[in-house]
């Protein structure tokens, strides 16, 4: 190669050869075909793609390509589901057992990250293919490892064998219609969320299992019978979720490290649970029925305990028992609560529930309304209690004094699914009482999505019409703050009602 200097450069100039070399390399290559593609991808993506579908569709994929063919026996999720399927074209076998096992027998993967059963119908005579299956994910150091079993009769629970108590590797477990042993040992080192539902267990069964689980920080319970005090001492755990109780007697629970607390489902005629010491809580969700005329004095007294809580959610069963306690002036227990969350519709049943947990939160400073079409369970209030409240704008004007929040610190509420609730007439009373009198107020987003009220592809013309004629009337508001921002978001599509409505009514012409 000849060198040149131009005005002090160097210019380098190539000989033929150089030149071929460069065309070679830079000479485009043939598009590969799709069966190419597929056949090209690494390991790594087609565990990836692995991952996200379900194991029928995994085993499919053995006839895209002769490199395909095994390829699924090296995936590293196993997640079988006894469930008969929906599309006559699918081949599951009804012997869901034989094939679980010729699955596992052809799984190649030296790791498997998920084993999933769930909806197998157990009884006792599949205890030991359970017990064979279960020996399956020790082996392979699962990580995710859910049993979902379902009987038919209680005394058909699956008897877990010592080894699984002991399955190190294990990070997320999930466990149903199952009976712990007495003097269970547990070693769960690596275990960070652990749900139980439909167990049976005992005071002490918990406490092994907590006190051998040292980076457990999810606990959740369904229906687990025997168990009537929930310790947990461990500093590790942050999050409960208490379930759909059906224990008898009394519980209580002790969890003074614990930051998150959710009680939800229906509880039964003898549930009476009480929180001991939960000091460290900064989040808490009521959202239960519970089938006893203990009702109200459970539900104070939960709320006594939850007073220095920052963030709290209530559904709507709790907001109803709250309206009786509003009806006959029981005083609220003061709150710290500076982000209040409810799920619930807003009528007459509820609306003097709102008033009274609005009337507690002193230091309130966003409220989230996350509606709902109709709450689980209706509490009845009697016609007497009805005929003295208009449950209307009169009910909140006249308890306006009350609601400090109002005066000094909400400055941001949030209405989610607006389009389940815009006809109601106690939600606008609700809107209008909000934006009249907090004199904080900055934003008020209403988020409205006919979708939520609609399954069709198209929606109503005349909701479209009528939700529009209320965001206008909303919009005219008095509004207390002169900062005050109320915003309609629409997510159907980012454009205007009359640009959606035109195209409606563009395509009903069509």
């Amino acid at each position: 190669m000849a060198e040149t200097t131009v005005h002090g450069a160097v210019r380098r100039e190539s000989s033929g050869d150089d030149r071929r070399n460069r065309a070679k390399r830079n000479r485009t290559l043939p598009p590969l075909s799709p069966g190419d593609l597929i056949t090209a991808m690494p390991d790594a993506v087609i565990h990836h793609i692995f991952s996200f579908l379900p194991l029928k569709d995994v085993v499919k994929t053995s006839a895209l390509s002769k490199r395909w063919h095994s390829a699924w026996t090296t995936t590293a999720h196993l997640v079988f589901d006894d469930v008969l399927p929906c599309n006559p074209d699918d081949t599951y076998s009804p012997d869901f057992p034989s094939l679980v096992d010729s699955v596992l027998i052809r799984c190649t993967s030296p790791t498997v990250k998920r084993f999933h059963i769930t909806n197998f119908e157990y009884d006792e005579a599949l205890h030991p293919k359970l017990d064979l299956w279960l020996r399956f994910a020790e082996g392979r150091r699962v990580e995710d490892l859910r049993l979902g079993l379902v009987t038919r009769q209680l005394q058909f629970f699956y008897r877990p064998r010592p080894f699984l108590y002991c399955l190190s590797w294990l990070v997320r477990l999930e466990l149903s219609c199952c009976c712990f042993s007495l003097g269970t040992t547990v070693r769960w080192p690596c275990l960070k969320v652990l749900l139980m539902e439909v167990v049976e267990m005992s005071d002490d069964n918990l406490e092994e299992i907590v006190s051998g689980s040292p980076v457990l920080e999810s606990l959740e319970l369904h229906y687990c019978w025997r168990l009537k005090n929930i310790v947990i001492d461990s500093t590790s755990v942050k999050k409960l979720i208490f379930a759909n109780g059906g224990f008898s007697d009394s519980e209580q629970i002790w969890a003074p490290h614990l930051l998150s607390l959710r009680v939800s489902g229906i509880w039964g005629l003898a549930s009476v649970f009480r929180l001991d010491d939960v000091s460290s809580l900064v989040e808490a969700e009521l959202d239960f029925v519970v089938c006893t005329d203990k009702s109200r004095d459970l539900l104070k007294e939960l709320l006594e305990k939850l007073r220095g809580v920052s963030t709290i959610t209530i559904g709507g069963w709790c907001l109803q028992v709250l309206s009786t306690l509003e009806m006959e002036g029981v005083s609220s227990p003061l709150s710290k609560c500076q982000n209040l969350i409810l799920r619930t519709p807003v009528g007459q049943c509820e609306l003097l529930g709102i008033a009274y947990i609005l009337r507690s939160s002193q230091c309130l400073e966003k409220l989230v309304i996350h509606l709902t079409r109709s709450c689980v369970s209706k509490l009845k209030l009697d016609e007497e209690s009805i005929q003295r409240f208009n449950f209307h704008e009169d009910l909140l004007c006249s308890r306006k004094g009350n609601f400090q929040c109002l005066a000094k610190h909400l400055k941001s509420v949030e209405i989610i699914d607006f389009a389940c609730g815009f006809e109601s007439k106690h939600l606008l009373a609700l809107i209008k009482f909000l934006v009249g009198d907090a004199l904080a107020l900055e934003k008020m987003i209403i988020k409205a999505n006919l979708r939520a009220q609609h399954v069709q592809k198209l929606v109503r013309v005349a909701d479209i019409c009528q939700l529009h004629g209320v965001s206008r009337n909303v919009l005219s508001y008095r509004r207390a703050s002169q900062n005050a921002e109320v915003i309609f978001d629409y997510p159907l599509e980012e454009v205007s009602f009359e640009k959606h409505l035109r195209k409606i009514l563009n395509s009903k012409r069509g």
